[in-house]
């Protein structure tokens, strides 16, 4: 019983975690095959989530000047079950949502991670289309949890959103990616980012999603993922990197099969390198960042399709 409790159940709490929690998710397979854009789909779930925020806060009485409250009551209102985003499980779960549902053995990873003999058993992320970008499903997840996880250094550094991307490419370099399923999502590192955005768009900043009047909390403004998803959310596009030389030479011998290369449109890879040259080392990969950058302005010249820098809080996005 001492083996069973102090070794064997721990050991297979390990797995479970790491297999739940590090999910990959295949951008390139099948992606010339149409696939509905399920934009529409996604903004009104969040949207609803966000008028349960608006109705929780009320219920608790979260006081004017507490915005750090309402980060984290949405949080515990959208944090992941069993160890898999709230939002990932939901777009997995609807059938309204358009999907590309594939095993490891179908796609690209097929016989190429360090522990495939876990991983290669288990169904990927789904592949769904939002704003026009092929993204897994597990994204969601990482905007949702990873981005209120790191919003934590940004905030205590004084807004150095370095800081905070600094410790999210490491937990995709450690326990997020590479230390567990062998491999480096820079596309998951970019969904980090701009869910470090968000939490701070939704009380504070220029243009918050909620403001507060005689002790209540309104949403004020509706929640568009266009103003967060891109062409850095694909990791056909923003490619991944695996952990071992070995494995990137087996991943890339399965793309050629396929006819495919990584990235696959190097000119929204030359886009996404001007409009995130303060932060690239951080949320672009090397193959991405090898493409020349875009001229000023051909992608907003460092704005979303809303308008709102990509650096975060107003002149406070700083290295």
């Amino acid at each position: 019983m001492s083996f069973l409790y102090s070794v064997l159940l721990p050991s297979l709490l390990f797995v479970f975690v790491v297999s739940a929690q590090a999910k990959e998710t295949d951008n390139l397979t099948g992606r010339n095959k149409n696939l509905a854009d399920s934009t529409e789909i996604f903004d009104r779930e969040m949207n609803k989530r966000l008028q349960e925020l608006q109705a929780e806060a009320s219920s608790e009485g979260i006081s004017c000047n507490d915005p750090r409250k309402l980060r984290i009551l949405f949080h515990d209102l959208n944090d992941a079950r069993f160890f898999i985003g709230s939002l990932e499980s939901w777009a997995e779960d609807n059938s309204q949502v358009a999907k590309r549902e594939l095993t490891a053995q179908q796609s690209a990873y097929d016989g190429v991670l360090d522990n495939g003999w876990i991983f290669n058993r288990l169904k990927l992320a789904s592949t769904v289309k939002v704003n026009g970008q092929l993204v897994g499903t597990d994204k969601f997840g990482h905007f949702i949890d990873q981005g209120f996880e790191f919003y934590t250094p940004y905030r205590q550094s004084g807004y150095r959103m370095s800081t905070a991307l600094h410790s999210s490419l490491g937990s995709e370099k450690g326990y997020s990616g590479g230390g567990s399923t062998g491999t480096i999502s820079y596309a998951d590192a970019m969904a980090n980012y701009q869910g470090i955005l968000f939490y701070h768009a939704l009380a504070e900043g220029p243009n918050p999603y909620f403001r507060c009047s005689e002790g209540k909390w309104t949403q004020i403004r509706e929640f568009r993922w266009a103003d967060y998803v891109d062409a850095g959310w694909d990791e056909g596009i923003n490619c991944s990197v695996m952990a071992s030389p070995e494995a990137q030479a087996k991943f890339n011998a399965n793309l050629a099969k396929q006819g495919q290369t990584c990235p696959a449109d190097t000119s929204a890879c030359a886009q996404l390198n001007t409009r995130y040259a303060v932060f690239d080392e951080y949320v672009l990969s090397p193959e991405c960042r090898k493409v020349a950058k875009a001229p000023v302005g051909s992608y907003g010249a460092g704005k979303s399709s809303s308008g709102k820098s990509s650096l975060g809080k107003s002149g406070k996005g700083t290295r």
